[in-house]
């Protein structure tokens, strides 16, 4: 990436309300937020005089939700840009956001059955090697009433944009709207996007997807889909590395996949209503663990992308794995941002804050991957000159700094370090969670000598 990854504030600073103390309003807080993810907008903004002028800007006439968004997307299109990239990795996911103790807050609904809260539909953009460009759209969704389970018949007769699922269908355009002319997008998706509709919207779009696959759908054959695959011979094996599961306390390990490719034509659905094709051709792709003695890993992917052998079905594979972001992403924004402690008179300014946060929550991600994946670059591609000056000495405990800028890598290591992060061999790589907290404390000390400064 040749230019500097913009700051969250930097990445809204396109947002011009018609006032310039909006403007800078606007920008004062979301500086001041970056620096505090995890703490309330009051502790962030530094005083209760910031927070209340943060609430006055929420509430402003001029203030305008759309244009906010829209630059956030714009800076997220010329980091697209600017890769040189011919492709760009669309994962997208929903993640429930738990309000459960906002009686009063008007406007909010029901995530779930017994649950007040808001679902959050996000979608990233990738580069094909995973490295996070920024956020591409955010959809959200409150039920007026406790979802309820509705008769088949009747949920057989709803049209499709009635549907909750319709947020899939509906992000997928709004992304593509953005993607740049010359470059491929390539919608990702878990389970959950396993629905006839879905496919059929983006093969009448001309776009390339992998979505993991739950429905064993009937084919012009008299072999059903998944069927079909689990019996189809493995065309080749490939050794992976597995990554540590702390949850499961499942060490990191080697492990041997055999990976296996079929290509089948589903038939449309008869509940499915609308003019859509009466069958859709797919590739089906099988990754299969076989050297584990329990719970082996088996992944079933659909996807309209070519496959020929066994090293292009590997290629989707690829793509596939780096959708687990799009869940970094949603743990970052509700453990390091704090979502669920937002705390608003209306659900439609919960949902402006949660889409600032989103755009910081972007930023730490790309911090955290960008230095993973591209080794060669240096840090200030994300921190200011005098924010890896400060961090070096802050972490070396030396009383001077390098001339030049050191590596991403080392700055990483750096913020993790003060983060919490004990580098033991036991603990694996930096985590996102260390890093916020590393942010955290370098912003702390650079403000304490501000102050200090300000006072010479």
């Amino acid at each position: 990436m040749k230019k500097k990854y913009g700051k969250p504030s930097e990445d809204l600073s396109q947002a011009r309300f018609g006032d310039k103390r909006l403007d800078k309003r606007l920008q004062t807080t979301v500086e001041a937020m970056s620096v505090k993810a995890e703490a309330s907008i009051l502790s962030g903004c530094g005083t209760r005089h910031g927070a209340k002028a943060f609430y006055a800007l929420l509430s402003n006439s001029k203030y305008s939700q759309e244009k906010v968004i829209k630059s956030a997307q714009m800076a997220t299109v010329e980091r697209i840009k600017d890769s040189e990239v011919t492709e760009v990795l669309l994962p997208q996911d929903t993640t429930d956001i738990n309000y459960n103790g906002h009686k009063k807050t008007e406007g909010l609904g029901y995530s779930s059955n017994t649950t007040k809260g808001i679902k959050v539909h996000s979608c990233l953009a990738l580069k094909p090697d995973g490295t996070p460009l920024g956020l591409m759209t955010q959809l959200y969704e409150t039920r007026e009433q406790a979802k309820q389970a509705a008769p088949k018949e009747e949920l057989k007769k709803r049209p499709t944009a009635e549907k909750e699922s319709y947020r899939w269908l509906e992000t997928v355009r709004k992304c593509l709207e953005l993607v740049p002319t010359n470059v491929n997008g390539v919608v990702i998706c878990d389970r959950e996007g396993d629905f006839y509709e879905l496919y059929a919207d983006m093969v009448s779009l001309n776009t390339a997807f992998v979505i993991r696959i739950t429905q064993d759908r009937a084919t012009d054959k008299s072999i059903r889909s998944i069927q079909q695959l689990k019996q189809t011979t493995a065309c080749g094996k490939v050794e992976i590395l597995v990554p540590r599961d702390s949850r499961n306390n499942q060490p990191e390990r080697v492990t041997t996949m055999e990976v296996a490719y079929c290509h089948v034509n589903i038939i449309k659905p008869k509940r499915t209503r609308g003019g859509m094709p009466e069958k859709l051709t797919q590739t089906l792709v099988r990754i299969t663990e076989v050297s584990a003695s329990r719970n082996p890993i088996e992944w079933l992917l659909a996807t309209n992308i070519p496959v020929t052998d066994a090293d292009s079905a590997m290629k989707i594979v690829d793509r596939y794995v780096h959708r687990w972001k799009i869940e970094r992403f949603h743990y970052i924004l509700k453990s390091g941002c704090q979502v669920e402690k937002i705390q608003q008179r209306t659900c439609e300014k919960i949902q402006t804050v949660i889409f600032i946060y989103s755009v910081i929550a972007a930023f730490i991600l790309a911090l955290t991957y960008f230095a993973r994946l591209t080794p060669d670059a240096t840090c200030d591609s994300f921190l200011d000159d005098s924010e890896w000056k400060i961090l070096y000495r802050l972490v070396t405990r030396k009383a001077t700094h390098p001339n030049q800028p050191y590596s991403l890598q080392t700055a990483v290591s750096f913020l993790g370090e003060l983060g919490g992060f004990k580098h033991s061999p036991s603990d694996g790589d930096y985590g996102v969670k260390s890093l916020w907290k590393g942010l955290s404390k370098l912003f702390d000390a650079i403000d304490v000598l501000d102050r200090l400064m300000g006072q010479v």
